[in-house]
């Protein structure tokens, strides 16, 4: 799957740091071993190299940042050991999962082929596009309803609904605008947006909340929260939320940091 590769390309990525972070550290390191010794509750350091021999000479209270160092250079050493194996492993896996992508197979063949073939192993781009070409009808407008559109053509109910639909095109997320959506007992409901969040595969929903200073709205929103509670959808699992009040408008910076957060790669 696509995200076992992105979760290793950026584990590489913290790794390499973790890799020039050690090696940087352990330029300048003391030499010689350090032995620990526990008898009943005192516990002892000794200090060993090739003067002193395997078992060592006590180490004094004073030496204490000595010993530390001696234990820490030690620790750094397996981290970075560790880290270059785990590298190694990573990109070898990754040399092979690439060379024999399954989504590819489809994708190189001659489109005359591929009419005759039935797949469900598709690509994310191939997935994507045919999850965008579905149809479906929204929630109608009332005509007392302003008209407005979004940069992708479609229209929508509020100025805040613009921005944020507006947000996740320029952003390349793919989503449906009031996509409908049919809930344990025949309850059909229009999330604002249905969001497809890739490369799981998953849907989520982020919902618009505009008038979070009317009460009998926020008793409207109260109960939808509770509707999805009951069909699974949770609030910060597979369900967002953004809202405003009249004195304080829709905060763009938190809906960006959301947006880059859950649903893009980079």
């Amino acid at each position: 799957m696509k995200a076992i590769e992105i979760k290793l390309k950026r584990e590489l990525i913290w790794l390499k740091r973790i890799v020039n972070e050690k090696r940087n550290k352990l330029k300048d390191v003391p030499n010689g071993h350090l032995r620990i010794s526990k008898k009943h509750d005192c516990v002892e350091y000794y200090y060993s190299d090739a003067a002193t021999g395997r078992n060592g000479r006590y180490m004094k209270r004073s030496e204490i940042g000595l010993a530390k160092d001696i234990a820490q250079r030690d620790y750094d050493r397996c981290i970075l050991k560790n880290a270059e194996e785990r590298m190694q492993a990573i990109a070898a896996f990754l040399e092979k999962y690439e060379s024999t992508c399954l989504e590819e197979i489809y994708d190189k063949m001659n489109p005359c082929r591929r009419e005759l073939i039935h797949t469900d192993v598709i690509s994310d781009d191939e997935y994507v596009k045919r999850w965008l070409s579905v149809e479906y009808e929204g929630k109608a407008f009332s005509e007392e309803v302003l008209e407005i559109f979004t940069e992708k053509g479609e229209r929508v109910r509020s100025k805040s609904e613009k921005i944020i639909a507006d947000k996740l095109y320029a952003l390349g997320i793919p989503y449906r605008y009031e996509y409908p959506l049919l809930l344990e007992g025949s309850i059909r409901i229009y999330p604002d947006f249905t969001i497809l969040k890739m490369p799981e595969r998953q849907e989520v929903y982020l919902e618009h909340f505009g008038r979070m200073d009317d009460s009998s709205y926020v008793d409207n929103v109260m109960y939808k929260l509770n509707t999805y509670e009951k069909n699974g959808i949770f609030l910060g699992v597979n369900l967002f939320v953004t809202y405003e009040t009249g004195r304080m408008p829709l905060n763009t910076r938190a809906l960006d940091g959301l947006l880059k957060k859950l649903f893009c790669m980079e």
